[in-house]
C-alpha cells in the first residue's frame, strides 16, 4: 500500500486516500466529523468525541487536495473496527464511499487482520451487503439517536507478507500505510551505529 491512492480519470477530480499522520490531518478529520455528525445529524459533542480518538488510526480522503472524507479504525485482537466514516455533503455525489471503505479494508488486511467489523446505520445496510459485509446477528441497537446493526467481512490475508515478529525489523519501523516502501529509518542505516549511548554514570555526571 502506498501513502496515497490517487485516481485521475480525464477531467475528474484527483482523489487521494491516506493515513492521517500529522496533527493538521487529525484536525481535518475532527472538523469533518463535527460538520457531519454534529452539524447534520445533531449528535452531541461528548458522544461524537468519545475518548477513543487517541487509541485509533484515522484515514483521510481528499478531493483535489481538499479534505472531503474521514474514517476511524480501532484495533482489537482478532478484528479491525471501521467507524466514524463520513463524507462532506458537497462530495457525496462523487462515488467515494465504496472506494474509501475498500481502501480501509485493504489497509487492515495488509496489517494482518482477517476480519473487518462495523456498526452500520440502517439506511446503509444494502450498500454494505453489496460490498460483501454480513450481519453478525439480527440484533438492532441504538446510539446517538440512530438505529444500527453489526456487520463483518472476511479479509484475505497473505501470510507471506503480513507483519509478524519475524518480519524484518526495519519493515516494522515503516509508516503503517507504507509497509511495502522503504522508510526514513532505513536511510539512517548507512551511518551505522555511530552514536552509542553513554554509560549511565557518565550521563549522570553531565
Amino acid at each position: 500500500m502506498t501513502e496515497a491512492m490517487t485516481t485521475a480519470i480525464s477531467d475528474r477530480p484527483v482523489v487521494t486516500i491516506k493515513l492521517a499522520t500529522t496533527s493538521d490531518e487529525l484536525m481535518q478529520c475532527y472538523m469533518l466529523r463535527a460538520a457531519v455528525f454534529m452539524g447534520e445529524q445533531h449528535c452531541p459533542y461528548w458522544e461524537e468525541f468519545d475518548g477513543n480518538d487517541y487509541t485509533a488510526s484515522h484515514l483521510m480522503l481528499y478531493v483535489d487536495g481538499e479534505p472531503a472524507a474521514s474514517m476511524r479504525v480501532r484495533w482489537f485482537a482478532s478484528f479491525a473496527k471501521l467507524e466514524r466514516a463520513i463524507i462532506l455533503k458537497r462530495y457525496r455525489s462523487y462515488g467515494l464511499f465504496i472506494p474509501f471503505v475498500n481502501w480501509a479494508r485493504d489497509f487492515c488486511r495488509k496489517k494482518g487482520y482477517s476480519k473487518a467489523y462495523l456498526h452500520a446505520q440502517h439506511r446503509l445496510w444494502p450498500i454494505f451487503e453489496r460490498m460483501g459485509f454480513k450481519r453478525v446477528d439480527d440484533k438492532i441497537f441504538h446510539f446517538s439517536d440512530h438505529e444500527y446493526g453489526a456487520f463483518y467481512c472476511d479479509l484475505e490475508i497473505d501470510e507471506r507478507t503480513m507483519p509478524t515478529v519475524s518480519t524484518d525489523p526495519m519493515v516494522l519501523n515503516r509508516p503503517e500505510d507504507r509497509l511495502d516502501m522503504p522508510g526514513i529509518l532505513e536511510d539512517s542505516m548507512d551511518r551505522g551505529a555511530s552514536n552509542p549511548h553513554a554509560e549511565w554514570t557518565e550521563r549522570r555526571a553531565n
